[in-house]
């Protein structure tokens, strides 16, 4: 008889495991306005069906995402102590996403759901330029042809991988290539490099502080043809999420501009540094400007300027310098040359408080700045550096008259006309407080709780308590309304679900009230979308059984089978539970496979056999560890699938793995594929000690390269040696970019032993 879940879980009280789903990647990672963008979502214990939600405007989602077939590339052998490590293996779900012509450009964020838990908001961007996306086959790389301006998603995969696009520029042009990997959470440490026809290397970058980490290269093409665009990873890693966004374009582009904002309602005269826009940009800021807005620099599409907006009166060096200034003020400068210090003259008077606050590296200047404050007669009343941001300090004058501030870079040997600043010199802001989380997903186990952190950020000396309300919450789900003490910054919420409460996601509101405001919470890493004030909650099953084994470690050959049982606790579910390789593997598989099959209502036990290739590092020990998948009906009708896996050794499939039993040789190591002609490869095998029966040949070719076939060749029990006859068909279709393989196959007792030859093709 199979439980209804609460029923289990009320047997059960104490048992909450549960699998909740992991977000790993959407590929491609963006897509241009006015198109629709079918994408794959790789993710964790995600089955055949998750929730899924894009959020912002401008943009129609699908609410569910479905499984199909996960593309995957082996790659090159990963040797020991690489092949140790723990590795995740996602899964993809696929889905189709509508970009309308008038969405805004930018980021917008995504989040999955199941049965088990939500994940947190990753990154998709909406672009204005065509955009591709790289058609992924296994093999060496090879150029793709491309036509600018362009923005290209693709993969770095398998470990390894280089991708290549190749592109024509004529004389004089300039060409912008800029990787969107690492700020969209992407895992990829991007390289780009360009080389002309004749390979030689013109280029490269792999590290842009100013764009996250992401490389950006800008170059002259010398003259007129063809030239190649190389990215791969710095530390030769790839994955399934190793995505990137590049974009290539000989259109005017914008480095960087001075001065770096201006005074809202107020016209200012903007001096741009790039190729193919206009030395001077005058630029009317609009009153209700917000603080920071985004303008065009050129009548062409050009890469967007970002200016920091105010209200008070704007200085610029140098030809400020000489007078003393009132405050508050704005004082714009840059470091342009090494070990340069700007010094600016301000007035002040005893009992005046001022935050003054450097602006420079949130705006994408490269000064990585100090500012320091002296008296008239130089001595130094205050000082901040620069550490994970732009520095601050608050001044109080001792007494009335004129001060010095000076602002520098750190490093003396550091300066240029990128490294631009905005030293803002104010009274301290009103009383005034906002709320932040960190993470935008909270999941709450059913007959449990779950806890969200809250930030406080308290400005201008505000220092009351707060109180804490949450909107939005689904019956059964209860919340304690909270009071944040006087000058706390942070605060843990609790969330409780009853044992009635339904398994769906709600969507919450967190608000802070005082005497004299109420202010909404927001995610803290895009506070300027209003879609992000937004918790999902997603009320989850436990998982009520669990796969149980003993350690057990032995050697197994490898090309073989390797088993070992499991039993199944099943604590009250009675029903069938899928089982197969768990997405989660203690160890880098290296290309181990094994079936997937349904334990029987009420089977409490069961034999894994999980098949090693032949091509497996010797000597290294593997780790394969298993999950089942079952499914819970609730009263209501509805349907849950729930999960367990668990990469603890007991529960792990444990072998050293020894050689194989078959060996495989050929008599050639490469050969000519022409079309409409066939021709022979001579094999030989060895049978190991105690391994007897007939060897089925074959010959395998990745999908990609089609016309090579061969008919199986069976060679006898008491024989050693065979031919295989290779027919190329009258139309070859490639890339032929990797070897086909030779493959041979005896079956022992039902279980295959295999051996296999590489051969690599020349057509």
């Amino acid at each position: 008889m199979r439980f209804p879940a609460m029923l289990i879980l009320a047997v059960l009280p104490s048992f909450a495991y549960a699998n909740p789903p992991v977000a790993a990647y959407i590929f491609p990672a963006g897509g241009q306005r006015g198109t629709k963008v079918n994408v794959r979502v790789g993710g964790l214990f995600l089955h055949e069906k998750c929730g899924f939600e894009m959020l912002g405007q401008g943009i129609t989602s699908p609410k569910f995402l479905t499984r199909t077939k996960t593309a995957w590339f082996e790659g090159p052998i990963l040797p020991l102590p690489d092949s140790q490590r723990q590795e995740d293996y996602p899964k993809d779900m696929a889905g189709t996403i509508a970009v309308a012509p008038d969405a805004l450009s930018g980021e917008r964020h995504w989040r999955l759901w199941t049965s088990q838990g939500a994940t947190s908001a990753l990154k998709f961007v909406v672009g204005d330029l065509p955009e591709i996306v790289e058609e992924e086959i296994d093999g060496d790389p090879l150029p793709v042809p491309v036509g600018l301006p362009i923005t290209i998603n693709g993969r770095i995969f398998p470990r390894e991988d280089v991708d290549i696009y190749a592109f024509r520029a004529k004389k004089g042009e300039a060409v912008r290539c800029e990787v969107n990997a690492a700020r969209l959470g992407s895992p990829l440490d991007a390289r780009l490099g360009i080389r002309d026809a004749q390979g030689r290397r013109l280029a490269e970058s792999d590290a842009a502080m100013t764009l996250g980490g992401d490389p950006v290269i800008r170059f002259i093409a010398p003259a007129d043809g063809e030239y190649q665009l190389r990215i791969d990873d710095v530390r030769t890693q790839g994955g399934q999420a190793f995505v990137y966004r590049l974009t290539v374009s000989a259109e005017p582009f914008v480095d960087h501009v001075f001065p770096l904002g201006g005074r809202r309602g107020s016209d200012v005269n903007i001096t741009l540094f790039g190729h193919g826009v206009p030395t001077k940009q005058p630029v009317t800021i609009p009153a209700d400007a917000p603080s920071a807005f985004t303008f065009s620099a050129h009548a062409k599409t050009t890469t967007p300027i970002t200016l920091d907006t105010d209200t008070y009166t704007e200085y610029l060096a140098p030809k400020d310098f000489a007078q003393t200034i009132s405050l508050p003020a704005i004082l714009n400068g840059r470091i342009e040359k090494p070990g340069q210090i700007d010094e600016w003259k301000i007035q002040a008077k005893k009992g005046d408080i001022f935050d003054v606050e450097l602006r420079a590296a949130r705006l994408g200047s490269k000064l990585d700045g100090v500012i320091s404050i002296t008296d008239s007669a130089g001595k130094e009343i205050a000082r901040a550096e620069a550490t994970t941001g732009d520095p601050s300090l608050r001044f109080q004058p001792t007494a009335d008259g004129e001060y010095r501030v000076q602002v520098q870079d750190r490093f003396r040997s550091r300066g240029g006309l990128d490294f631009a600043y905005r030293l803002r010199i104010a009274p301290p802001p009103a009383l005034d407080f906002r709320l932040t989380f960190p993470i935008d997903a909270v999941t709450v186990l059913r007959k449990g709780t779950g806890k969200l952190k809250l930030n406080v950020e308290r400005i201008g000396g505000f220092k009351e308590p707060i109180a804490i309300e949450i909107q939005g919450l689904p019956a059964d789900v209860s919340f304690t309304p909270i009071v944040i003490p006087a000058n706390q910054v942070s605060v843990d919420l609790t969330l409780k679900a009853e044992e009635t409460a339904k398994i769906d996601i709600a969507r919450l509101t967190i608000l802070g009230t005082t005497k004299d405001a109420k202010r909404t919470a927001t995610l803290v890493s895009v506070r300027r979308q209003p879609d992000q004030t937004s918790v999902l909650l997603a009320v989850a099953l436990s998982t009520p059984f669990i796969l149980k084994g003993e350690y057990d470690m032995g050697f197994a050959a490898r090309g073989g089978m390797h088993k070992r049982k499991y039993t199944i606790e099943r604590n009250g579910y009675d029903g069938p539970i899928e089982v197969g390789l768990a997405d989660r593997q203690a160890r880098h598989l290296q290309g181990v496979e094994g079936p997937t099959f349904t334990v029987p209502a009420g089977v409490s036990e069961f034999t894994y056999s999980a098949y090693l290739p032949p091509w497996m590092e010797t000597g290294r020990t593997c780790r394969v560890c298993v999950q089942g998948v079952g499914v819970i009906k609730e009263p209501d009708g509805s349907e849950h699938r729930i999960s367990f896996s668990s990469v603890n050794q007991n529960e792990q499939l444990v072998a050293v793995v020894g050689p194989g039993k078959l060996a495989l040789e050929t008599d050639r190591t490469s050969f000519a594929a022409i079309p409409g002609k066939s021709f022979e490869i001579a094999v030989r095998i060895k049978r190991g000690q105690g391994v007897v029966g007939p060897v089925e040949l074959d010959i395998l070719a990745s999908a990609h390269m089609r016309g090579i076939t061969a008919a199986k060749v069976t060679i006898a029990v008491k024989d050693e040696r065979g031919t295989l006859t290779v027919t190329c068909a009258g139309k070859l279709t490639g890339p032929f970019n990797m070897p086909v393989i030779v493959r041979a196959t005896l079956r022992q007792n039902g279980e295959p032993i295999v051996a296999e030859v590489k051969l690599d093709v020349q057509p």
